[in-house]
């Protein structure tokens, strides 16, 4: 990490951004872009009866619309609420600011396109052949951006680790799940999850499936900012347990944030370039970045005692019964056939996933604790002229 100065935003008063602004720019920045896409949908369907869904419908056009609000309010909730929210951002290198911001933008961007095509899919379904007129058509539009925007800008304001693994999660699982339903082939699942970013697989699923984890590798690695952050705190005021003292080796453990921070990094960077290389383009190129991402999951997993001392003992044996989880499901795929690769890969994703959430989850509430602490100790100081 360098010289970063992870600074606790309590401390910063230079620029404060309280809960009622981001609720007042939340709602203007909604009624802004819920005009802009009034009037880009009164362009689009001037003289049309737009249908709810398909080309230059209303869901095409609030698909749009909605992108371009969601990833316009991001980036200004980014640059002028998050950065002044969280002050150590604005300490980290410039690179790794525009990485982060990238990251939440076109999450933001992607996952907002997902979910208006396919509540407008789903519409259009129930309400076949039915079709809007202008009016109709522009009115809708113009609430599905405005809403878009005020969630996204409202979701980049509070950005923190835990609430952006939950993005993600979700994103990922959207991407996924849309690609293997956008797939022509049928049996793709016979060969391997790799295969819905072929374009044996079809168009739409090749672009969804790839474009998924690029954007996924990107906000994951703005995600490491927000978890280093809160490590780097925590290593701060890690203490060693007293019944652990009088062993040399573990008074010498200390938290490494930044080895937890790398081995994430290369997760991340593993995840862009499988997007970036399927598998059909290069098998061994495809195939190294997987295994770096394995080879970076398995050094986390197996070295929770050493990386994270403090953590609970029950987070450690977790750590390492994900690691027996892993070779029993490699077991069960390679030496008995019991599945098939897509099953094997099913269950890496799930086991790892399911570690992930509770790393996140146990580094909020000892993150948490700590900041309690903290406040119980400044109010005592307090409280001691008076008493006295």
């Amino acid at each position: 990490m360098g010289d970063v100065r992870y600074l606790n935003p309590a401390t910063d008063t230079s620029h404060r951004i309280t809960e009622l602004d981001i609720e007042r720019r939340a709602l203007w920045a909604g009624l802004i872009c819920s005009i802009f896409g009034l009037t880009a949908a009164l362009i689009f369907f001037a003289g049309e009866r737009p249908a709810l869904f398909g080309r230059w419908s209303v869901g095409w056009v609030s698909a749009v619309c909605g992108a371009t609000a969601a990833a316009a309010m991001s980036a200004y909730a980014f640059r002028s609420i998050l950065r002044y929210r969280e002050p150590w951002l604005r300490h980290i290198p410039v690179w790794r600011q525009l990485l982060t911001g990238v990251g939440l933008i076109l999450v933001h961007a992607a996952s907002s396109v997902m979910t208006i095509l396919v509540v407008f899919h789903l519409f259009q379904q129930a309400f076949l052949g039915l079709r809007l007129d202008v009016l109709a058509g522009a009115l809708a539009v113009s609430a599905v951006t405005g809403l878009t925007a005020y969630l996204c800008l409202v979701a980049t304001a509070r950005t923190s680790a835990e609430t952006l693994s939950v993005v993600l999660g979700m994103f990922m699982a959207a991407g996924v799940l849309i690609s293997m339903l956008l797939a022509e082939e049928q049996g793709w699942w016979r060969s391997m999850f790799s295969f819905l970013g072929t374009t044996q697989a079809g168009q739409g699923s090749f672009w969804t499936f790839n474009l998924t984890l690029v954007i996924s590798g990107l906000v994951l690695a703005a995600f490491t900012e927000f978890l280093t952050r809160d490590l780097v705190l925590l290593s701060r005021t890690y203490r060693c347990r007293p019944a652990l003292r009088r062993y040399k080796l573990a008074r010498s453990l200390r938290p490494r944030p930044r080895i937890v921070r790398w081995c994430l990094v290369v997760v991340a960077t593993a995840i862009i370039g499988i997007g970036m290389v399927p598998v059909n383009v290069s098998m061994e190129v495809h195939s190294g970045f997987v295994q770096l991402a394995s080879a970076a999951m398995i050094i986390l997993l197996m070295g929770t005692a050493v990386l994270l001392p403090g953590y609970p003992a029950v987070f450690h044996l977790m750590s390492y019964a994900a690691v027996g989880a892993l070779w029993v499901a490699f077991i069960l795929w390679h030496e008995w056939a019991y599945y098939n690769l897509t099953g094997f890969e099913l269950a890496v994703v799930a086991i790892m996933f399911s570690w992930i959430s509770v790393f996140i989850r146990t580094t909020a509430a000892m993150t948490r604790d700590g900041e309690e602490r903290n406040q119980a100790a400044k109010s005592a100081e307090h409280r001691l002229p008076k008493m006295s």
